[in-house]
C-alpha cells in the first residue's frame, strides 16, 4: 500500500517527519530558553493522575484511528497478495483466449486453445532468455464422489498438466511440504487439492468416482497438495480441483491436442512480468490469443483492495478525530477555568500572553507525546481485532492474516502528535484571552454588546472563503465544495452582523437554522434548484461535521429553551427539584462546554444512525419479496452442458417433481467474458454479463419491469418477446448508474432520459464474434437476483457459441421447504455437475456480507464514543474540584448528599441526552434524503416507506446514555461526600 486518497506515503511520511522535527525544535527550544515555562507546564501532570489518564485516553484517539486504518489497509493487501501468489505458484503470466481489452481477461470453461499455440510458445522461449517454462493446461469442472466418505461436491475443476514441465518450476508438495513425485503418477492417480480434500473428507488413498459427461471413471488419491492453479484452485473462494496428466486428462475429456490455457514461468519472477508479457504479445500479434501478467494484476488489485479500505476506514473514522478535536478544546477550557486566578495572577506579575499559550501547548505536548504512543499500539490491536471480524465473514474465500508494519505505526504516530498539537496550540491561544482583573477576583468574563473586530475580521474571511467555495463547486459540479461553501456563508455573515451590534441570540439561530434546512433539503430539490452536481462517501463526513456544528450553535443560544423545559418537567417531581435546578444551571452557566459535549455525542450517534438506517432501507429494497424474481431454487452447471429434461432427470434422482410449480433456464456469460456498448458509437467497451432465456423463464419469471418498451401492453408480454426474438433485449436497474469501482460496469445514461428502445453491440471477448440487440425494458431494480443483459437462447449461441453456465429456476409449491429441495436436486444431478441452493440462501449470504461490513465500519465509528465518555469523565471530575465552595454551600442551607450526588448525575444525563437526541434526530432526516433521493436505492420508488431500525438506534442511544451515567457516577458519588467545613474553606 504506497498510497491514501491518491497521495504517496512516502511524501507524507516526509511531510510529517519535517513537521514533527520543527515541532519538537520549538517545544525543546522553548523549554532551554525559558525553563521555569517548561517546569510550571509538566508540574501539573503528576498531580492527579486520574484527570491524566482521561485526558490520553481522550487524545490518543486521533492516533488510534490513522493506525487502525493504515494497518486494516496493509492486512488485506497483505492477505489478499499472499493469497493469490499462493494460489498462482509458478505461473506468472496466463496465455488465454481474448480479444481487445485483456486486463481482466482468463480462461473460461469450454473455450480450447490448439495445442500449435503452446508449439508457439516453446519456439520462444528458446529466443526470450527471461522466459523460463512453458506449461500448457487443460481444465473443465467434473462431478466427484469420494467412495469411502460417500462425501460429493458437484465441481471440481479437473486439471491436466504435463507433468515433466511442472517438475521444472519446482513440481507439486504434499501439505507437510514435501515434494511429490510426479513422475511415478499412474494414470488412475490424482493429485487432490487441499480444499477439495477438506470438502471431500479424503485421505491419501482413498477412490474417487469423477463423472465426466456422464461416465464414471474411478481415481484413486496419490497425494493432496496445497491448493493452486495446478491443483484446480483458479480463483479465490473455489472449490478447488484434482491433478492428472496432460495426456490423461486429454484421454478422458475427449479433447486432444486441447488446451484452456498456457502457464508461464519467468526467471525473475514479478520483476521480469512486464516484458515477458510483452514479448509474449508482440510474438502472437495477429492472433486471437493474449498474455495476461496474473501475478502483477493480483499484486496490483491487492494494492487498490488496501488503499480503499484505508480510505474507507480513515473517512469514517473522520467523526471520532473531530470528536477528539472537541476534546482537546473542552479539556484546555476546563484547565482555563481551574486555573483563571493563577493565569491572572501571573499576567499581572508581568507574564505576557504568548507565555500562557506556551504553558498550555507545552503541557499538551507532555499529554500528546504519550497518548500517541498509546493511540498508535491500540490502534493495532483494534485492526487486528477488525480482521478476525472480517476473517469470519469472507473466510470461505480467502484467509485473512492480521499483519502490521512499523511504517504504519510511525505513520500513525507523527500524523497523532501533529493534529494534535496544532489543536492544542489553537485551544491554547483561545483560552490565553482573559481580563486581568476578573480573572484574579474569578468572575465571569464582562459580555460586550457587541463581538470584538476579529469576529469582524473573521467573518469577512469566512464569508469570501464560502463565496469561492460556492462558486468553485458550481463550476466544477463538486457537491462538496458547494456545500461547504453554502454552509460557511451564513454563519460568517452572522459573526459580521454581530459586530454592528445585531443581538446575538437570534442572529446565531437563524443562520444556523438555514444551515440545517440546506443539508436536509431534498435531493431532487436540491438538484433542481441548484442543478446536478458529483458526491461522494466525503459528503456523509461533510454532512455530519456541518448539520451538527448547525445543531449545537442553535442549541447553545437557544439553551434557556430547552433549561426551562426540563424546569416544569421538575416540577412534576417536587421532592427533587432541588437537584433538578441545580442541574440544568450549570450547563446554562457554561454554554461553550456543553455544547462541545453535546456536539461529541451527537456527532457518533449521527453517523451510527445514517449507517443503520440506511443498511436497514438496502435490506427492505433489495432482499424484499421482489428479490428472488418469483424463484426458490436456483441450479447451476458449469460449462455449459445443458440438461435435456430436467424434470425428467430430476424424477429419475428421486426428486418429487410434483412440488414444481414452474421452471425456467438460462444461457450465462459472465462479465469477464462479455463485452457491451451503445451500437454505432465509438464509447469504450463495458464489462457485462449477458444471459440468454428460454420461454418457459420467460412465461415464469416474477420480475417487474421498471421502464418498457410502449411496444408492450405488459411487462409479461415483453419478457416473452426476448425469449422469442434474439433482436431483443432487457437490462437490469444497475446500468442506470454509474459504479466507478466495479469492474462490471456497464453505464446506460441514455435510458434515465425518458424510456425509448436502445441498440447496443454484444461482443465475445475471447473470440471477437459480435451481434446487436434492441433494449426494450430495464427490471425494476428491487429484482437484486437478476444481472445482466437478458436475451433469446438464440443470440448468445450466435455470439458466444457455448455457454460458460446453465442456469435453471424452480418455484415450489412451498418455498420453506426450497432448502431441502436444493440438496435432493444437487444429489440427483450430480452426474452433471450441478450445484443448486435455495434462492433466499444466496440473496441472504449476500445481504450478510454487506451487513457484516456495515457492523465492522460502526463498529470503528462507536471507538467515538470513547471519547465522549472520557470528555464527561475529565467534565465531571473537574466540575466537582470546580464547584467544592458550591457544594459545600448547598449542603450548608440543606442539601442532602443524595441531591448534590442526584444533581451530578441529572447534570451528565441532560447533556449526553441532547446529544444523542440531537444525532439520532440528523442522522434519520438525512439517511430519509439519501435513501429517498438516491435513484440507486429508493429514489426511483415512487411507493416506498422509509424503513427505521428503532431497535438498534435505542440500543446505540441507550448504551451511550448507560456508559455516560456510568462514568458520572464516580465524580457524583465523590461530590456528595464532600466535607461541609472544608469546602467551604477551599479555595
Amino acid at each position: 500500500m504506497n498510497e491514501i486518497f491518491g497521495v504517496s506515503l512516502a511524501l507524507v511520511l516526509r511531510i510529517l517527519l519535517v513537521a514533527f522535527g520543527v515541532i519538537l525544535a520549538l517545544t525543546l527550544g522553548l523549554w532551554i530558553w525559558r525553563p521555569v515555562l517548561g517546569r510550571m507546564a509538566l508540574r501539573n501532570i503528576p498531580r492527579r493522575p486520574i484527570q491524566t489518564a482521561l485526558i490520553v485516553i481522550g487524545l490518543m484517539l486521533s492516533t488510534l484511528i490513522f493506525s487502525a486504518s493504515l494497518t486494516t489497509g496493509t492486512t488485506l493487501q497483505h492477505s489478499i497478495t499472499g493469497q493469490v501468489l499462493r494460489l498462482a505458484g509458478p505461473a506468472d503470466e496466463l496465455v488465454v483466449q481474448a480479444s481487445g481489452d485483456a486486463r481482466f481477461a482468463g480462461p473460461q470453461p469450454g473455450v480450447y486453445l490448439p495445442s500449435e499455440l503452446v508449439d508457439r510458445l516453446d519456439a520462444l522461449q528458446a529466443s526470450e532468455p527471461r522466459l523460463r517454462a512453458v506449461i500448457p493446461v487443460l481444465w473443465q469442472p467434473v462431478a466427484v464422489i469420494d467412495l469411502r466418505t460417500k462425501q460429493s461436491e458437484p465441481a471440481l475443476n479437473l486439471i491436466g498438466v504435463p507433468l515433466d514441465r511442472l517438475a521444472q518450476v519446482g513440481g507439486l508438495t504434499d501439505r507437510d511440504g514435501r515434494a511429490i513425485d510426479l513422475g511415478t503418477l499412474g494414470d488412475d492417480e490424482v493429485v487432490l487439492g487441499q480444499e477439495a480434500a477438506k470438502r471431500l473428507d479424503a485421505e491419501v488413498g482413498d477412490r474417487l468416482q469423477v463423472v465426466i459427461q456422464g461416465r464414471p471413471v474411478e481415481l484413486r488419491v496419490a497425494a493432496v497438495a496445497p491448493d493452486s492453479f495446478f491443483t484446480g484452485t483458479l480463483n479465490v473462494g473455489d472449490a478447488g480441483g484434482l491433478t492428472v496428466s496432460l495426456a490423461r486428462a486429454q484421454e478422458l475429456l475427449g479433447l486432444a491436442d486441447r488446451v484452456s490455457f498456457v502457464a508461464l514461468n519467468n526467471r525473475g519472477g514479478l520483476a521480469d512480468s512486464q516484458a515477458v508479457t510483452d514479448a509474449v504479445n508482440a510474438a502472437l500479434e495477429g492472433t486471437p490469443y493474449r498474455a495476461v501478467a496474473v501475478k502483477q494484476r493480483a499484486v496490483e488489485q491487492a494494492e487498490r483492495a488496501g488503499e480503499t479500505f484505508t480510505n474507507l476506514f480513515l473517512l469514517s473514522g473522520l467523526f471520532s478525530v473531530a470528536a477528539g478535536i472537541l476534546l482537546i478544546f473542552l479539556i484546555f477550557a476546563l484547565l482555563a477555568a481551574e486555573r483563571k486566578t493563577e493565569m491572572g495572577t501571573m499576567r499581572a506579575l508581568g507574564m505576557k500572553r504568548w507565555h500562557l499559550v506556551a504553558l498550555f501547548a507545552l503541557e499538551g505536548m507532555g499529554y500528546n507525546l504519550v497518548a500517541a504512543a498509546v493511540g498508535a499500539v491500540a490502534g493495532v490491536a483494534v485492526a487486528f481485532t477488525i480482521a478476525g471480524f472480517m476473517g469470519q465473514l469472507v473466510g470461505e474465500f480467502f484467509t485473512i492474516e492480521p499483519t502490521w508494519r512499523p511504517r504504519d505505526l510511525v505513520l500513525a504516530y507523527l500524523l497523532g502528535v501533529v493534529v494534535t498539537f496544532v489543536t492544542v496550540v489553537i485551544a491554547a491561544w483561545r483560552v490565553s484571552r482573559l481580563n486581568i482583573v476578573t480573572a484574579i477576583r474569578d468572575l465571569p468574563e464582562p459580555r460586550l454588546p457587541r463581538a470584538s473586530r476579529r469576529w469582524l475580521i473573521a467573518g469577512l474571511a469566512g464569508l469570501l472563503l464560502g463565496g469561492g467555495l460556492t462558486w468553485l463547486g458550481l463550476r466544477e459540479e463538486s457537491l462538496a465544495w458547494f456545500a461547504l461553501g453554502v454552509s460557511l456563508l451564513p454563519l460568517s455573515a452572522a459573526a459580521v452582523l454581530r459586530r454592528f451590534g445585531v443581538p446575538a441570540r437570534p442572529l446565531y439561530s437563524v443562520a444556523s437554522l438555514i444551515v440545517l434546512a440546506y443539508w436536509l433539503l431534498p435531493d431532487r430539490w436540491h438538484e433542481r434548484l441548484f442543478g446536478p452536481m458529483s458526491s461522494g462517501f466525503v459528503m456523509f463526513v461533510l454532512s455530519g461535521l456541518m448539520m451538527v456544528a448547525a445543531l449545537t450553535v442553535f442549541l447553545v443560544w437557544n439553551i434557556e429553551v430547552a433549561v426551562g423545559l426540563v424546569g416544569r418537567l421538575g416540577r412534576a417531581f417536587r421532592r427533587w427539584l432541588p437537584a433538578v435546578r441545580i442541574a440544568i444551571a450549570y450547563p446554562m452557566a457554561a454554554r461553550g462546554r456543553t455544547g462541545l459535549t453535546v456536539a461529541m455525542f451527537s456527532l457518533i450517534l449521527f453517523a451510527l444512525v445514517v449507517m443503520s438506517t440506511i443498511y436497514a432501507n438496502v435490506v427492505a429494497l433489495f432482499a424484499g419479496p421482489l428479490a428472488s424474481a418469483g424463484w426458490d431454487v436456483e441450479v447451476t452447471v458449469v460449462g455449459g452442458q445443458a440438461i435435456p429434461d430436467l424434470e425428467g432427470v430430476l424424477k429419475e434422482g428421486g426428486v418429487d417433481v410434483s412440488a414444481i410449480v414452474a421452471s425456467g433456464g438460462t444461457m450465462s456469460v459472465p462479465w469477464t467474458r462479455a463485452d457491451v456498448r451503445v451500437a454505432g458509437t465509438e464509447k469504450e467497451w463495458a464489462r457485462y454479463p449477458v444471459r440468454g432465456i428460454d420461454g418457459d423463464f420467460a412465461s415464469a419469471v416474477e420480475a417487474p419491469l421498471q421502464l418498457r418498451s410502449p411496444d408492450y401492453a405488459t411487462d409479461r408480454e415483453a419478457w416473452e418477446a426476448v425469449a422469442r426474438d434474439p433482436s431483443l433485449g432487457i437490462v437490469d436497474a444497475n446500468v442506470l448508474q454509474q459504479r466507478g469501482g466495479d469492474p462490471a460496469n456497464l453505464y446506460l445514461p441514455e435510458l434515465r432520459e425518458g424510456f425509448r428502445p436502445l441498440e447496443l453491440e454484444i461482443r465475445d471477448n475471447t473470440s471477437g464474434q459480435s451481434g446487436t440487440v434492441r433494449v426494450i425494458g430495464v427490471i425494476d431494480g428491487r429484482v437484486s437476483s437478476l444481472q445482466g443483459v437478458f436475451v433469446a437462447e438464440q443470440a448468445v449461441s450466435t455470439i458466444f457459441g457455448r455457454p460458460t453456465t446453465v442456469d435453471y429456476y424452480v418455484r415450489l409449491t412451498d418455498a420453506a421447504e426450497a432448502r431441502s429441495f436444493a440438496r435432493a436436486v444437487e444429489a440427483a444431478l450430480l452426474p452433471y455437475g450441478a450445484q443448486a441452493e435455495a434462492t433466499a440462501d444466496l440473496i441472504g449470504r449476500a445481504t450478510g456480507i454487506i451487513r457484516g461490513f456495515i457492523r465492522i465500519i460502526q463498529g470503528f465509528m462507536a471507538l467515538g464514543l470513547v471519547v465522549g465518555i472520557a470528555a464527561l469523565g475529565v467534565v465531571s471530575y473537574r466540575a466537582v474540584i470546580e464547584r467544592r465552595q458550591q457544594i459545600g454551600a448547598l449542603r450548608a442551607i440543606g442539601y442532602r448528599r443524595t441531591m448534590v450526588a442526584l444533581g451530578f448525575l441529572l447534570e451528565s444525563a441532560l447533556v449526553t441526552s441532547a446529544g444523542i437526541a440531537g444525532g439520532t434526530a440528523l442522522g434519520v432526516f438525512l439517511a430519509r434524503n439519501v435513501v429517498t433521493g438516491q435513484e440507486d436505492l429508493a429514489g426511483r420508488f415512487e411507493q416506498f416507506s422509509l424503513v427505521i431500525p428503532w431497535g438498534q438506534l435505542a440500543l446505540f442511544a441507550g448504551l451511550a446514555l448507560g456508559i455516560a451515567l456510568l462514568m458520572a457516577y464516580a465524580p457524583a458519588r465523590q461530590a456528595s461526600r464532600v466535607s461541609i467545613a472544608e469546602a467551604l474553606r477551599y479555595e
